[in-house]
């Protein structure tokens, strides 16, 4: 009880000092790239020229209308560090986040949020963001009326004109998360087949009822997913409700049969899913090897004379492209193989759980988050004409399970074959 109080108090106090700091017209927290803090006031910040140079760079191509997938693919050409990794360097972070592709693979999310920083015009915005309890970690957008700000605190890296203008550059038709509504109730359920990240709710900013889901590394554009992943929302609605209903249907009519069902599909799964991540987890360190001999390869010609500055790059960025992708593969096939192990069957939990819900007419939060594990999805493919895109659905305790299709006379027919029955009627 001390303890939380304790906790709670210094949270309080940390909260009051930081507020009084706004009010002062500091900035809180970590400088962005291109500022560092004034030796002689901690407080104050001053003017990276290394890394503004980076950040004016940015501004220049988009003001030139480069695209910000394109400034970020320059950037990563060009072996320009990433923000976090370059606030390492200059000492004013300790750590820098792991990025599996590099210190020089800078992705859209890094370009725009650069793009889009009042900091940069010597404004100071704090508390765009605030945390419900100091327990919690997760931060919620503040309301713009609860925002502190302050008008030229600092020196600016980008004439206000010049960035004003690049704010109409975001104008149109925008892919974005979904603000005017709730979080969406699949948010964090979906995961990418081939990177094994999370897949990122989206609209279409024209018109608000197409949302869908989407790759985070492949919208990212920094080459560790070659495909969107995109299903609709409504799609995937549909999907998941029917296959829940079936789920909880088959269970509560069948228990002793769903049981038997479970414990064969699961380790017919186990045995299936180790043999192909063995055969695709062998096929991407081949390929991981192969590349490192061809990037050898092109050094020699480069260093012979046989070939130019521009091919050996643009061959180079190509391998490295790809590396980085074969890297996040490798490393969501041994999170898979992971989370098999860890992964401990329980049919009978399952059933208990089952037992408290009737055959649902609509999806909720709650439902989902009570059931469901996680939902795979694969990219859409043609089959013989046909669009065809597979979505596998993972049950807290039992895994992924294909349920036979079965009509009245062949469940009826099912039971006698195993000569017993639970006492209900289909």
């Amino acid at each position: 009880m001390f303890n939380e109080w304790y906790a709670k108090d210094m949270s309080r106090k940390m909260r009051s000092t930081l507020r009084l700091k706004s009010k002062q017209g500091y900035a809180i927290g970590t400088p962005p790239m291109g500022y560092t803090h004034d030796p002689e006031d901690p407080k104050h910040w001053i003017v990276d020229e290394e890394g503004a140079a980076v950040v004016r760079r940015i501004y220049a191509m988009r003001l030139n209308g480069t695209s910000i997938t394109n400034i970020a693919q320059l950037l990563k050409r060009d072996k320009v560090l990433i923000p976090s990794v370059y606030a390492v360097r200059k000492g004013l972070r300790k750590t820098a986040p792991q990025h599996l592709r590099g210190e020089y693979l800078w992705d859209t999310s890094m370009v725009r949020k650069i793009l889009m920083n009042p900091l940069y015009v010597g404004d100071v915005v704090n508390f765009r963001t605030y945390s419900k309890s100091y327990k919690l970690k997760t931060r919620y957008d503040n309301p713009a009326e609860n925002w502190e700000i302050s008008r030229n605190v600092h020196e600016p890296v980008i004439p206000r004109d010049q960035w004003e203008t690049v704010q109409k550059t975001f104008g149109g038709t925008k892919m974005r998360a979904p603000k005017h509504t709730e979080k969406s109730i699949f948010a964090g359920l979906l995961k990418c087949s081939d990177c094994g990240a999370n897949l990122n709710y989206k609209y279409t900013h024209d018109n608000p009822d197409n949302q869908y889901f989407s790759c985070r590394n492949k919208r990212a554009g920094n080459g560790l997913c070659g495909k969107t992943h995109h299903i609709r929302v409504d799609v995937l609605n549909q999907l998941v409700l029917q296959n829940l209903r079936e789920m909880i249907s088959f269970a509560r009519l069948y228990e002793d049969e769903f049981v038997k069902i479970v414990v064969d599909e699961h380790y017919r799964q186990v045995q299936l899913q180790q043999r192909r991540n063995q055969l695709e987890y062998q096929a991407a360190l081949s390929r991981d090897k192969e590349l490192d001999l061809l990037y050898e390869k092109l050094y020699e010609e480069k260093i012979l004379g046989n070939l130019t500055e521009e091919r050996f790059r643009k061959l180079s960025e190509k391998y490295e492209d790809e590396q980085a992708e074969l890297g996040q593969k490798l490393k969501h096939l041994r999170q898979v193989v992971e989370e098999e192990q860890e992964h401990e069957l329980n049919a009978d939990g399952f059933l208990q759980l089952v037992r408290r819900y009737t055959a649902p007419t609509e999806l909720t939060g709650e439902l989902l988050r009570a059931f469901i594990d996680k939902i795979v999805v694969y990219h859409k493919e043609q089959i013989q004409g046909e669009t065809v895109q597979r979505v596998d659905i993972y049950y807290k305790m039992i895994g992924h399970v294909e349920l036979p299709h079965m009509t009245k006379n062949e469940k009826d027919a099912y039971l006698e074959a195993f000569g017993r029955k639970n006492g209900k009627s289909a």
